[in-house]
């Protein structure tokens, strides 16, 4: 099969994973009809079909098919591991990174974590996904990221977590609300204000259940998917939020809102980095991994929460 090229095996392998010529071409920023050549290139070579085109369906992919795959992606991941230590010769660690990061966390520590670490590997790049808590870890499961940030609970089996900071909860207020100017605020403090909610799987519902876990009753008015839209909305003083991991427009000083933290008896929630267990893991995430735990071990994740004094 010389005439293949890894160029090829990445877009078979894209349209395997995702089930579709369409979507291959979207995740790898490609036009349809190279996934398509590539796929018949790669049928012509073997004599057999990978999948069956199904209308309305996509593609359905065979029994050989499925085998096929799975053994372009071993060897993707050990050409890239490849890669990764044929740039290293010599000391300079080399390659791509693909993180997947909970959104609404990412801004708040990944730049900052990204330019001291290219400071000594300018070689280095990345590629990043942001998502809900369930789709980094997915990411990660099914092989679209090397690395995933996000909160201990959701860790799959067959993934390691290692904690970089645990978060406690924390309310944010607008800068004009009198609860703003407190050291510390508590749930019954917050039940009797309009609270607005961020609506992601997983949080869904998770901030205003710490108020019914307390016993308290508290009015959702309004829920949004983004942290940047709520924290304008709260601003603007349309109500209150909860939160673990603080907003890059806190951390500047910038908005007209202030994180306070709560001083009610809720466990904080752990947050740190994803790996997938008995994973070799290239050089390159390695030396990533470990600049992590350093800045872990000097407090340069502390940034991001919100605690008592």
């Amino acid at each position: 099969m010389s005439s293949l090229t890894i160029k090829q095996l990445r877009y078979v392998e894209a349209a395997g994973r995702t089930g579709s010529i369409a979507a291959a071409a979207t995740d790898m920023n490609i036009s349809q009809s190279s996934i398509t050549a590539a796929i018949d290139a790669l049928e012509a070579e073997t004599g057999y079909d990978l999948f069956t085109r199904v209308p309305a369906k996509g593609l359905m992919i065979t029994s050989a098919g499925q085998q096929c795959i799975a053994l372009i992606t071993d060897f993707l991941g050990d050409f890239r591991e490849f890669e990764s230590e044929l740039g290293a010769i010599g000391g300079t660690s080399s390659g791509v990174i693909r993180l997947a990061c909970f959104a609404a966390a990412a801004a708040a520590f990944l730049p900052a974590a990204i330019a001291s670490f290219q400071r000594n590997y300018p070689g280095i790049r990345f590629e990043m996904v942001e998502g809900n808590m369930d789709t980094v870890t997915g990411c990660l499961e099914e092989g679209r990221a090397d690395m995933a940030f996000t909160y201990r609970e959701v860790v799959r089996e067959g993934q390691l977590f290692h904690p970089l900071i645990d978060l406690p909860h924390f309310a944010l207020l607008c800068a004009d609300d009198p609860l703003a100017q407190h050291s510390s605020v508590s749930l019954s403090e917050l039940c009797h204000m309009p609270m607005i909610e961020l609506n992601l799987p997983r949080t869904r519902t998770y901030y205003s259940g710490l108020f019914k876990q307390a016993g308290l009753d508290v009015k959702v008015v309004h829920s949004s998917s983004s942290v940047a839209m709520i924290r304008t909305m709260v601003a603007a003083n349309l109500g209150f939020t909860l939160l673990n991991a603080k907003p890059v427009a806190v951390l500047d000083g910038r908005g007209g809102f202030r994180a306070v933290p709560l001083r009610d008896q809720i466990a904080a929630r752990d947050f740190g980095l994803v790996l997938q267990a008995r994973v070799r893991q290239p050089r390159a995430i390695s030396d990533f991994h470990n600049h992590c735990e350093m800045l872990r071990r000097a407090g340069g994740f502390e940034q991001m929460a919100v605690r008592l004094k």
